[in-house]
């Protein structure tokens, strides 16, 4: 049986990233995407959750024929910090030998999501494989693993709601990205 959700679980009065920003960014990350991939038939794997309302604003905008996989994995399990190490939930299922790849995911934070998920990409044989994210964390500790070939946001290092992103599988369809109250971390 699930809890009653907190009241006021995430801050709106603090939007880090605006429905308007993210519109005309998403628009330029397409752009770029376009520019740098070119016209060739593009296999988007996607790491879902969080990722789904990024990519489907961002693939609506790709101009060239493209193939959608689609990756679970896990890190967070309810808490507004990493929980050590990925739960793979949905692996990939799709041939990839031989295709331009372009990993989609929501945020980067530690960079651990998306070594793992280009680790089984690789597997596959990709032709290229090239990453995009949304939301980058600032952090300072930077993380040792690959970076995202294309970014959205950079970000403060704060836990983030909203646009997709979820606390606890809560807070997704608000419409910008918005940080959790600090009374929320840790509870769930």
């Amino acid at each position: 049986m699930r809890s009653t959700p907190p009241r006021e679980p995430a801050d709106p009065s603090t939007v880090i990233v605006s429905r308007g920003q993210i519109s005309r960014r998403v628009a330029e990350l397409a752009q770029e995407i376009a520019s740098d991939c070119g016209p060739q038939e593009l296999t988007v794997v996607a790491i879902l959750d969080g990722a789904l309302i990024f990519l489907a604003d961002l693939v609506r905008r790709l101009p060239m024929p493209l193939v959608l996989v689609t990756v679970g994995v896990r890190s967070y399990r309810g808490r507004a910090v990493t929980a050590g190490p990925l739960e793979v939930h949905r692996g990939i299922h799709t041939d990839l030998a031989g295709r331009r790849v372009l990993i989609v995911d929501d945020i980067y934070d530690t960079g651990a999501t998306l070594a793992a998920v280009m680790e089984r990409v690789a597997r596959h044989g990709p032709n290229s494989c090239r990453t995009c994210v949304l939301l980058r964390k600032r952090r300072d500790d930077e993380p040792a693993g690959p970076r995202p070939d294309f970014v959205g946001f950079d970000i403060p290092d704060v836990f983030v709601v909203g646009y997709g992103l979820d606390y606890d599988g809560r807070y997704r369809n608000l419409p910008d990205v918005v940080a959790l109250k600090r009374s929320e971390e840790g509870t769930s």
